[in-house]
């Protein structure tokens, strides 16, 4: 979960600079990407996202002031994520390297799904560029999105009609692009197929946990007694709910999930007139294969307005699915193509995981900006204070007052 860039001036805040972050990194890269290039001059690492905004790394804005051939100066800046030093972290990097992961992602699986719409005469862009460079430690590199103005929207008031529209249209071209790209290349490698829910401990920590913290404050909900027997059913099959998404039926529509598409991971690009020109995926560390069900319920659950987020859901789908085929048509897919009633169906399916993102996800997305709020918080054995703090959040309430009888009347807690 890191944003790239957020609006906030981040540069004051202190960080910590791994010590192989020195100018002769990046010499090679720069003398690919400026010409006539000389030296570099001098290096500066920022914070690249204001505090509290990213749990699982530490996101840097490095700049580097390079003199060319003729001594003129120009700065090249670039968005460097790298590991918290934690020994928690440390552990689950070893596990699941997600840093070659997403690096893979950037460099190998991006292109290929951009290079399928090129083919058929449409360009599309999912992201950043992301370069290579000679380090000693987990790193992804990518460019620097602001210069183009791209940033993020504000995650505690959530996207309006359009700006989900236009990330649903984004998740319709990428899930299109990976299933063709499936039936031409063949399957994916498996380190882009599992996401984190094949991981026991996150699920455990991420899911269960939170969710006994929710149980827990439950009696801070209005009406919460109409819900309650349903609730308890609910989190007692978190780890059923998760192991029906890890093994989708053959039949079902299955695609490359983004797998953590939420407000932070995307970013918009407008126009002159504050329209949105182009919407981008950031931080692709936990990809995964399966049905369209997890990124639908993540991203609408997580990051809609409370306007839009129950009232617009059925129309959003109908949206997506429109998108999706248009789509899968024009890069020639080859199986039938899916039906708005099989989304559906799969979104009934599945309906307890949108549960499970409404009561997780969405607690820590409309959290209020913590000091400190990292991986370990979130993944730790302290269930106490930093847990409650989503639970007891009035935001999250208002939210999920409207959720519990919208989720109950689909069956998602049954």
């Amino acid at each position: 979960m890191s944003p790239q860039t957020k609006d906030e001036d981040v540069s004051q805040r202190e960080v910590v600079i791994p010590d192989w972050v020195k100018p002769e990194a990046f010499e090679h890269l720069l003398k690919r990407k400026v010409k006539d290039y000389r030296e570099t001059k001098s290096m500066r690492a920022k914070a690249g996202v204001a505090a509290g905004e990213n749990y699982a790394t530490i996101m840097l804005r490095i700049e580097l002031d390079v003199e060319k051939e003729d001594k003129s100066q120009t700065t090249k800046a670039f968005m460097l994520k790298t590991p918290h030093q934690s020994e928690l972290y440390r552990k689950m990097i070893e596990k699941t390297d997600i840093f070659d992961v997403e690096r893979g992602m950037y460099l190998e699986v991006v292109p290929e799904l951009e290079q399928l719409y090129r083919d058929v005469g449409l360009e599309v862009k999912f992201g950043a560029e992301a370069y290579e460079i000679e380090a000693t430690d987990y790193y992804v590199l990518l460019e620097d999105l602001r210069p183009r103005g791209f940033r993020n929207i504000n995650r505690l008031e959530g996207m309006d009609q359009a700006h989900t529209e236009s990330v649903l249209k984004k998740f319709s071209q990428w899930h299109a692009a990976s299933a063709v790209r499936v039936e031409t290349k063949g399957p994916y490698e498996e380190k882009y197929t599992k996401g984190f829910l094949k991981n026991e401990e996150i699920v455990d920590a991420f899911c269960t946990r939170s969710l006994k913290v929710f149980m827990d404050n439950i009696e801070l909900f209005k009406d919460y007694e109409t819900y309650l027997k349903d609730l308890q059913i609910a989190c007692a099959k978190t780890l059923e709910i998760v192991d029906s998404l890890n093994n989708p039926e053959p039949d079902e529509l299955k695609v490359l999930n983004h797998g953590d598409g939420w407000s932070n991971n995307i970013m918009f690009q407008y126009n002159e007139n504050n329209e949105i020109q182009d919407t981008y995926f950031v931080d692709l560390q936990i990809p995964k294969w399966g049905s369209v069900a997890q990124d639908l319920y993540y991203f609408l659950m997580s990051s809609t307005s409370l306007d839009v987020k129950t009232s617009k859901f059925d129309y959003f789908i109908w949206y997506y699915h429109l998108e999706l085929v248009k789509h899968l048509k024009l890069l020639n897919y080859s199986k039938e193509l899916p039906t708005l009633r099989s989304i559906n169906d799969a979104l009934n399916k599945y309906s307890g995981w949108g549960f499970i993102c409404a009561g997780t996800i969405m607690a820590y997305v409309l959290l209020d900006t913590v000091e400190g709020a990292d991986v370990e918080k979130v993944l730790g054995d302290d269930d106490s204070g930093f847990k409650k703090s989503l639970y007891v959040n009035p935001r999250f309430q208002k939210h999920m007052e409207v959720l519990l009888p919208w989720l109950q009347h689909r069956g998602a807690m049954e």
